[in-house]
């Protein structure tokens, strides 16, 4: 068969090998310290299990209208005007399966043949690999190590030309934990304005900001809403990775617009998990404490890491994720993580498939007896080597 030389084209991931190297060990029975995870390691709560088979028993299983159940949209918009101060209403939502695909159907109505969408490195490792298929072209802003891998106004400024369509904007970051305060954000913003570029705000950490920080939308600063398409979703906060709900929030164009990918592709979000999403929306207490949960497992795990030799590890202001620095062990990150897999058994993510050599990723979502297992095996590790 001829294949399309732009699926072609797509990169498989040092993510992935790890991935099936980690549970090929796991197979064979063996002790694994799972910190590669990018999904929370509890199960989705109960109110949102029986909002779901309460949705099955009374029938909710037909095609919804495809760009999200009409309530649940209402609800979003609710959220996003009360938590996030985005004016948006229900005719402002579109409802996707998954935020990854919320990312993807956004860069497929924006960028025609060779349009940059700019991507800040290191970056999510899927975000090129969707610009290729959309026929844009990823250019990379390489973030500065000593300001904690943050994007700067004068940085974006930059590396904007007269080609730049977008720019894909993920905070708080994965795979850094950085986040942005107000203040970052308005300078970001006016460089925007100014050069009259989209900006896809990926937000899908929101709720797991730490030291007291506040998560601040950029689509609530003046004037950035006809410039801002706000992504969200349930996989993080709630614990919904398998449930695939996200949604996007933009101005009433561009949704427009985005509503005709969607009715010839997914045709709509499942219903059932819809159901969970409002149910989800409805809980008030959860996200706080989960975020409380992650926080001092991020405490625990710096703690541990700052004392090994040769691990320099950034403390991350949210996500569940810490970005390490391993040059000081001579390894690449490839070769670090799967050795550090195969002789101590602890699986970790190559920083390499986030576009930057020498760090590993590490995430925290494990319980703490497993953190503290495996910052023994890391020190243990490293000392060998």
């Amino acid at each position: 068969m001829l294949i399309n030389p732009q699926v072609s084209s797509l990169t498989k991931s040092a993510t992935l090998k790890i991935t099936s190297l980690t549970k090929q060990i796991k197979k064979q029975g063996k002790d694994v310290v799972n910190f590669a995870a990018g999904e929370p390691d509890f199960d989705t709560p109960d109110f949102i299990k029986n909002a779901a088979k309460e949705a099955i028993d009374r029938g909710f299983t037909k095609y919804t209208p495809s760009s999200g159940d009409n309530d649940l949209k209402k609800a979003i918009a609710g959220k996003l005007k009360k938590q996030n101060n985005i004016p948006v209403e229900s005719e402002n939502i579109i409802v996707t399966a998954g935020a990854k695909y919320a990312i993807f159907i956004s860069l497929l109505a924006l960028a025609s043949w060779e349009d940059e969408i700019l991507i800040p490195l290191p970056y999510w490792v899927s975000y090129p690999e969707m610009v290729k298929l959309t026929s844009g072209k990823a250019k990379f802003i390489e973030l500065p190590e000593e300001n904690n891998f943050k994007l700067t106004p004068e940085l974006l400024q930059k590396s904007i030309t007269a080609k730049t369509k977008a720019l894909i904007f993920n905070y708080p970051s994965n795979p850094t934990g950085t986040t942005y305060s107000k203040k970052e954000l308005l300078a970001i913003s006016e460089v925007i304005k100014d050069a009259k570029i989209s900006v896809i705000s990926d937000e899908i950490y929101e709720a797991l900001v730490y030291d007291k920080k506040k998560h601040t939308s950029l689509a609530c600063l003046n004037s950035m809403q006809d410039y801002t398409i706000t992504v969200g979703g349930f996989s993080k906060s709630f614990s919904m990775t398998g449930w695939r709900v996200g949604y996007l929030a933009a101005n009433n164009n561009f949704i427009k617009e985005v509503s005709k990918i969607v009715g010839h592709t997914t045709s709509c979000p499942c219903s059932i998990s819809q159901a969970a999403a409002m149910a989800a929306l409805g809980e008030k207490e959860w996200q706080g404490q989960i975020s409380a949960r992650f926080e001092k497992r991020r405490n625990l795990l710096f703690k541990g890491l700052d004392k090994i030799s040769k691990i320099r590890p950034l403390k991350p202001d949210g996500t569940f994720y810490m970005f390490s620095d391993i040059r000081e062990t001579g390894l690449n990150s490839f070769d670090f993580c799967s050795r550090l897999l195969e002789e101590e058994l602890v699986s970790c993510i190559p920083a390499s498939s986030f576009g930057k050599e020498g760090f590993i990723r590490i995430s925290f979502s494990a319980s703490s007896e497993q953190i503290k297992k495996g910052i023994d095996r890391i020190d243990k590790f490293v000392k060998q080597l």
